[in-house]
């Protein structure tokens, strides 16, 4: 018997199960990383998504997809996300954000 594909869509339930909102997060990136399209094992100009990298105690560095290009904040500048989603699939965890902003 086969099974249907299973969609595993970003939630942010799923975010909240692995970034704390009760700890500071920090930004490690000091330029956006640009993710490209690829075809026929090769990169097209067309953009797919942009990548910036945070850390937060008690959990390794991550990365978080934005569909729009984000403003990088400043190296180890503290930050918020505005609808910060986590995917789960085998045994990684992806995350996405529509906006990046620095604390104060």
């Amino acid at each position: 018997m086969k099974i249907s594909k299973k969609t595993n869509p970003y939630l942010e339930s799923t975010a909240d199960r692995y970034v704390s909102k009760d700890k500071p997060v920090y930004s490690l990136s000091t330029s956006v990383d640009i993710q490209y399209v690829w075809e026929n094992n090769r990169p097209t100009s067309e953009i797919k998504d942009y990548r910036l990298w945070f850390a937060q105690e008690g959990l390794p560095p991550f990365a978080v997809k934005f569909y729009t290009e984000p403003v990088a904040p400043k190296f180890l500048a503290k930050v918020n996300f505005e609808k910060l989603a986590g995917l789960e699939m085998k045994s990684n965890v992806f995350f996405q954000a529509d906006v990046v902003m620095e604390v104060k």
